[in-house]
C-alpha cells in the first residue's frame, strides 16, 4: 500500500516522497526475520529511513525513539519531500505526532491539521491467514536460528537481553525454555511446533489490542485497499481526480 501510494503521489501530483518507520522493533539492524526488515531491492524502489539502522545492543526508550523519527522528519521536510510514517503502535506514533514529553504519555491531543492518518481494516479471518502465513515463512528464513545466534550475543552483552524478553518472536522461545527446562538454543522439533503456536496466538492478540487503540485515533481513516487510500489522499490534498 505504501509503495503504491509513494508512486501515485509522484505520477499525479510530482510529490516526493519518503518512508520513515515508525515501529520500536523494526528499527534494530539484528531482528532481520522477525521483523520482516525490508530488502535491499525494496530499498532501490522507495526511499526507505530507520529500518534496521542501530544495534540492539542497548533498547531505546520512548523518547528516545520519538527523537530519531522526528530529526528524520524534518530531514525529509528540509528537501521538499513528503515523509510517510509507517507502523507502529499506537503509543510510539502518538508521541511522535503529538510531539509528547516526558511525562504526558497519557495526554489527549489533537493530531495536527496538516497530518492524515490512514489505517487499514482487515476481517478477523483474512488476519489469521495473513499471520499464519508470515509466521511460517519466518520460521521458513530461519527464525529460530536468528533467536540463537541473538541468545548467544546477549549472554555475551553485545545484544540487549532485555529486547528479547520483551520482542515478539523471540518472546516465545525464551519462555518454552522455561517449561522445557531447556537451553533456549537447544529446543526440539515439538517445542518449535509450540513455540509457533504461541507466536501466531500472541501476535493476534496484540494485533486486535492495536486495532482497538487505531478506532481511538483522532480523524483516522480506515481503508482497505489502494483505491479507498488513493480517494482519501486526493480529498485530503484538495485536489479533484
Amino acid at each position: 500500500l505504501v509503495f503504491n501510494l509513494s508512486k501515485y503521489l509522484w505520477g499525479k501530483y510530482q510529490i516526493n516522497s519518503e518512508v520513515i518507520n515508525a515501529d520500536s522493533r523494526k528499527i534494530y539492524k539484528d531482528f532481520k526475520v522477525s521483523q520482516s526488515l525490508p530488502t535491499e531491492s525494496f530499498f532501490k524502489k522507495v526511499k526507505l529511513h530507520l529500518f534496521g539502522t542501530i544495534s540492539a545492543k542497548e533498547k531505546i526508550d520512548l523518547f528516545e525513539f520519538q527523537k530519531l523519527v522526528k530529526e528524520k522528519i524534518t530531514d525529509v521536510q528540509q528537501k521538499n519531500n513528503l515523509p510517510i510514517l509507517v507502523g507502529g503502535s499506537s503509543i510510539h506514533l502518538l508521541c511522535v505526532l503529538q510531539d509528547w514529553k516526558k511525562g504526558d504519555r497519557k495526554a489527549k491531543k489533537i493530531i495536527p491539521a496538516n497530518v492524515l492518518i490512514l489505517g487499514v481494516t482487515i476481517s478477523r479471518e483474512e488476519l489469521k491467514k495473513a499471520v499464519n502465513k508470515n509466521i511460517l515463512e519466518m520460521f521458513q528464513r530461519g527464525l529460530y536460528a536468528e533467536f540463537k545466534m541473538l541468545y548467544k550475543d546477549s549472554q555475551k552483552g553485545e545484544i540487549s537481553e532485555e529486547l528479547l524478553e520483551e520482542t515478539l518472536g523471540y518472546r516465545q522461545f525464551l519462555e518454552m525454555a522455561k517449561v522445557s527446562k531447556k537451553s533456549p538454543i537447544e529446543l526440539n522439533t515439538k517445542d518449535l511446533m509450540k513455540v509457533k503456536k504461541w507466536i501466531i496466538k500472541d501476535i493476534l492478540k496484540y494485533a486486535y489490542r492495536q486495532s482497538l487503540d487505531y478506532k481511538k485515533f483522532p480523524n483516522i481513516q480506515l481503508v482497505r485497499n489502494f483505491k479507498q487510500a488513493k480517494k482519501i489522499v486526493d480529498s485530503f490534498l484538495n485536489l479533484k481526480i
